[in-house]
Parts: C-alpha cells; sequence; structure tokens
C-alpha cells in the first residue's frame, strides 16, 4: 500500500516541491525488474516517490497487442508492495502515448514538482528512437540505470552523442539537483535480468499477449 494518494490534475498542490522520478513503459506483464529499477532510482537520487505510468499503447511496439489497459494496471499494483512506488494511468488521463506529450502535460499539471525520466539500459540504447528524444534531453532530466559491463555501455550509448547534454556518473546516492539537460548514469552492482519481452516468449506469446 502506497503513502501517497494517486497523483492526478486535481492535487498538483500536494506533491509542490519533491522529487519525482518516472518510469514509463506498457508494463506487459510488470516484473521484477520494474520494480529493482523504480528502488535504485529511489535509493540512487534520493525521490520522494516513483510513478509508474503505464502507457494506452507503446508507438514503438506496435507489433504486440498488449493486455487492456486495466488489467496492466492491476497487475502492477498487485505486484507493487514498496510503499513509495505509485501505478498511475495518466496518460490515460493526458490522452498521449507519446512521452514527449506526456512529460509537456506532466510540467503543466503538476509546475511545482521535480522529475527525473527513469531508464534501464535496453531503453537508452533505442532511445534515439523515440519521437522528439533530442527536445525530451531539453525538458526533463534523465537517469539510466546500468548494467555490466557499464562503462562500454555508457561510453557506446548513441544518446551520448548529443551535443549540450551533461552525464554525470553516480556511484553512490546523494540529492543531485533534477535538472533538465542532465544524464545521471547510476552504476548498479546489482541487477535482474528479465524482460516483459522474455516472460511473454517464455508463455509461447511473442507477438500478441
Amino acid at each position: 500500500m502506497t503513502i501517497f494518494t494517486q497523483p492526478h490534475t486535481r492535487n498538483s498542490p500536494r506533491w509542490k516541491g519533491m522529487r519525482i522520478g518516472l518510469l514509463g513503459g506498457s508494463f506487459n506483464p510488470p516484473h521484477e525488474g520494474h520494480v529493482h529499477i523504480s528502488l535504485a532510482a529511489l535509493n540512487s537520487l534520493q525521490l520522494d516517490a516513483v510513478w509508474w505510468l503505464v502507457t494506452p499503447q507503446n508507438p514503438l511496439k506496435g507489433n504486440v497487442t498488449p493486455l487492456p489497459l486495466e488489467k496492466r494496471v492491476e497487475l502492477s499494483r498487485n505486484l507493487v508492495s514498496h510503499p513509495k512506488i505509485i501505478v498511475t494511468d495518466l496518460e490515460k488521463d493526458f490522452g498521449t502515448v507519446i512521452t514527449y506529450q506526456s512529460i509537456k502535460a506532466l510540467k503543466t499539471h503538476f509546475p511545482g514538482t521535480d522529475f527525473v525520466w527513469i531508464m534501464g539500459m535496453d531503453n537508452v540504447h533505442t532511445f534515439h528512437h523515440w519521437n522528439n528524444w533530442r527536445s525530451l534531453l531539453s525538458e526533463i532530466c534523465m537517469a539510466h540505470l546500468t548494467r555490466s559491463p557499464a562503462t562500454g555501455l555508457v561510453r557506446n550509448c548513441p544518446a551520448r552523442m548529443q551535443g549540450g547534454q551533461r552525464h554525470v556518473l553516480v556511484d553512490k546516492g546523494g540529492r543531485f539537483p533534477l535538472d533538465s539537460g542532465v544524464t545521471y548514469w547510476l552504476m548498479q552492482k546489482k541487477m535482474v535480468d528479465i524482460s516483459s519481452t522474455a516472460i511473454r516468449a517464455k508463455n509461447g506469446e511473442n507477438t500478441i499477449y
């Protein structure tokens, strides 16, 4: 059970001054890897909470038919037990599926909240295929959870080639400023090797879930 009420456009003052991590995705299905990355970001960046943004449809996964949004939200809430991880369907309320548009909406409705976008390394290496990815970097702070071999993965990441972006390696946790134009690389010693795609494949459901 969370210690916070669900975030929505009518209670934005509740979140004023807070440091919130955003973990977006299909969560089709949710798994312990999602929990792990959330906890790592909470601890490394001293966040007040992490919001899971369960998307109605991932535009990069048009070949996969996801479970209904309501079911994925239900499964996610059943999985999460940490009081600072909050499962939301805010993108449904905003009418967005593009991350850039969702971030613009969040900043409009929660103007007093500091946000950071959280990603694992697999998504980081395809980030340059996202809609408006360069503009997204200028809108929100980024945090990437690395995995071994971390140094090589970070060095060869296409997003590292974006001029003007400041990159910070984080070995130990701290209350780092959540400024746009900054990417934090969270150097993790422990990783959870699991993905929604692998779960679907194990169940014989590679294309439809």
